[in-house]
């Protein structure tokens, strides 16, 4: 599995934070799995920031971003994945 973190990302949480959300993204079942692609995605809540986490099931590339900064695609898919955790 190979991890990126997108600027926006990186711009915006600490490390701290980013590994708690990939440590929680690969230890419970996503919030959100789309059976044509097979994306698994999930949201993460820091305070007033979000921060969105999604893998490609084709490449198993791990995808951290911050929605504001987000390509229409990927917009799309955080409308349809927006449950919050703490």
């Amino acid at each position: 599995m190979s991890l990126v973190v997108q600027p926006s990302a990186r711009e915006r949480f600490t490390s701290r934070e980013l590994i708690a959300a990939y440590e929680d993204f690969n230890r419970d079942v996503p919030q959100y799995v789309d059976a044509g692609t097979g994306i698994k995605a999930a949201t993460y809540r820091f305070g007033m920031r979000v921060l969105f986490v999604y893998e490609e099931s084709e490449t198993g590339l791990v995808v951290f971003l911050h929605p504001a900064s987000s390509s229409p695609r990927r917009r799309s898919i955080l409308r349809t994945s927006s449950i919050r955790r703490s």
